[in-house]
């Protein structure tokens, strides 16, 4: 059993009736309608990678431009503390020389004095530039926390978005695959169907074939014109001649899908030449039975008389 259904599906395959064209093209779908999981991770980072890698240009761009601002901000700063170091010491320079004129002046310039004065102006010197250095060093490290705080924010919002990323692909993962899995099982369908559909054409084709292959007795016994006293021999050569017609048409057709309609046209017609035929012979026999009967009943009344 096992073996005959084998036989009978590589038989159907090898026929007209197997539509492998539109087979085969539906089976070449399925492969765009994966479930592998790279595979759909490979379509969901082509339709978000595009958009998540702007987002993280963005975040770079903007880190790297205040920073940059941050930067400049701190040359800056650090040229005008040069600036006012060098007005610091011009000024203590101005105020030792000042000092010193008046000093010598009064011919105290060597003396005790002139090096308290010196050593106090000094100082005074010294305290103003330590205050100009302090205030640049407080002012530069303000801006470099902002920039550190900056690259922490950076940080954070590249990894908030690559979570978000993440998350979409996901998603999007599991859509592509609910989708493709539902796309799949429709053309596995619509396979199956076409298969079924091309079988049971052909198993039909069969049985009409296999049917115009019943020699003439089966073939009028199957149509009911092996009764008692049948066809004459003209109906049976006419109803085999149709039968005879039916195959020779039929092989001219294309793969045998017309050999029903010219089976059917021509087996109606024998059937139909067969039938005349009988109709013809009973009532050619009534005619001769009421003939004879005429006869015998003048017969009798002439004994009569």
């Amino acid at each position: 059993m096992g073996k005959d259904m084998t036989a009978g599906r590589e038989a159907y395959r090898a026929s007209d009736w197997y539509d492998a064209d539109a087979i085969d093209a539906l089976n070449r779908r399925l492969e765009d309608y994966s479930t592998d999981y790279d595979t759909l991770k490979r379509q969901a980072e082509a339709e978000y990678a595009p958009q998540h890698s702007a987002e993280l240009e963005a975040l770079d761009a903007r880190l790297s431009e205040q920073t940059a601002a941050a930067r400049s901000e701190q040359a800056a700063l650090r040229r005008g503390f040069d600036r006012q170091r060098r007005q610091v010491n011009e000024r203590y320079d101005r105020s030792a020389a000042s000092l010193n004129s008046a000093l010598n002046a009064r011919g105290l310039g060597r003396s005790s004095l002139a090096a308290v004065q010196g050593a106090y102006l000094e100082g005074q010197r010294g305290q103003a530039l330590s205050e100009l250095d302090q205030s640049e060093a407080d002012e530069v490290g303000a801006i470099n926390s902002r920039i550190a705080r900056l690259t922490e924010e950076t940080a954070r919002a590249r990894q908030s978005s690559a979570a978000s990323y993440a998350q979409q692909l996901d998603r999007r993962i599991d859509q592509l695959r609910t989708a493709n899995q539902t796309a799949a099982v429709g053309l596995q369908l619509q396979i199956a169907a076409l298969q079924r559909q091309g079988y049971e054409a052909w198993q039909n084709w069969l049985l009409k074939e296999r049917a115009q292959s019943l020699d003439e007795a089966e073939f009028r016994q199957k149509y009911g014109l092996n009764e008692t006293g049948g066809a004459p021999a003209a109906a049976r050569s006419s109803a085999a001649n149709g039968a005879a017609g039916a195959k020779t048409a039929a092989a001219g057709t294309d793969g045998g899908k017309k050999l029903l309609s010219g089976l059917i046209r021509s087996a109606a017609a024998g059937i139909r030449t067969a039938a005349s035929s009988l109709s013809g012979a009973v009532k050619k026999n009534a005619s001769a039975r009421a003939a004879s009967q005429d006869r015998r009943i003048t017969s009798t009344k002439v004994k009569q008389l």
